[in-house]
């Protein structure tokens, strides 16, 4: 019989095997199953303004801001504005580009009160890596979802788990969602499935 406190060397070693086993299960980057993503209507006003944009800008009492064409932001994430130079707006909702700008021209204009909208049609650029065969990033038509990326990508790689697609979303929350290729391939909706939005990065690996 074994001293007291003491526990045999197998009962142990297959203690010690259950609590790796656990922690081998939870996985390595938390994700949700599609179906428990609630669809979000974000409108293009919510939506970060991204290099390309074109946008119209007024201030009421400023005269150098009015445009008969509108600003687009360059590169580098800028827009070129008389009076305040380049203003990095890149990154920012339309009410945080205001906000700066108005910060910005305080003291050039009393109260300023920007107005930034955008005018351009925006189609959202998606990114497809891992197991596809052309990974990279594409512009994609409005309303479609994760199948139209995959195509454009040149599909899946005979290396591909079909079980383990997932949409890395930044905005309007950060989230990651997994998949099943062919439950989207069969016709399975899932709410985040229906519409990719600009920033999305779909992974198969």
């Amino acid at each position: 019989m074994p001293p007291v406190g003491t526990r045999p060397l197998g009962t142990m070693i297959l203690a010690l095997a259950g609590v790796l086993a656990l922690m081998g299960c939870k996985p390595k980057h938390p994700y949700v199953q599609c179906k428990d993503v609630p669809d979000a209507d974000v409108a293009v006003g919510d939506t970060p303004l991204r290099a390309g944009d074109q946008v119209v800008i007024t201030v009421p009492r400023m005269e150098e801001l009015q445009s008969r064409e509108p600003y687009t932001v360059t590169a580098d994430g800028s827009v070129i504005l008389p009076l305040v130079g380049a203003l990095e707006v890149e990154g920012l909702t339309l009410e945080a580009a205001e906000r700066k700008l108005n910060a910005r021209l305080n003291g050039i204009v009393v109260n300023p009160d920007a107005n930034i909208s955008v005018v351009n049609q925006r189609f959202p650029y998606v990114s497809v890596i891992g197991e596809v065969r052309s990974p990279g990033r594409f512009p994609m038509e409005h309303e479609e979802g994760l199948l139209a990326a995959i195509a454009l990508a040149g599909g899946l790689t005979e290396f591909a788990d079909v079980k383990s697609v997932y949409l890395v979303r930044k905005y309007p929350q950060r989230v990651r969602v997994r998949f099943n290729y062919y439950d989207l391939a069969g016709g399975v909706e899932c709410p985040s499935s229906i519409v990719l939005r600009d920033g999305d990065v779909i992974v198969v690996e």
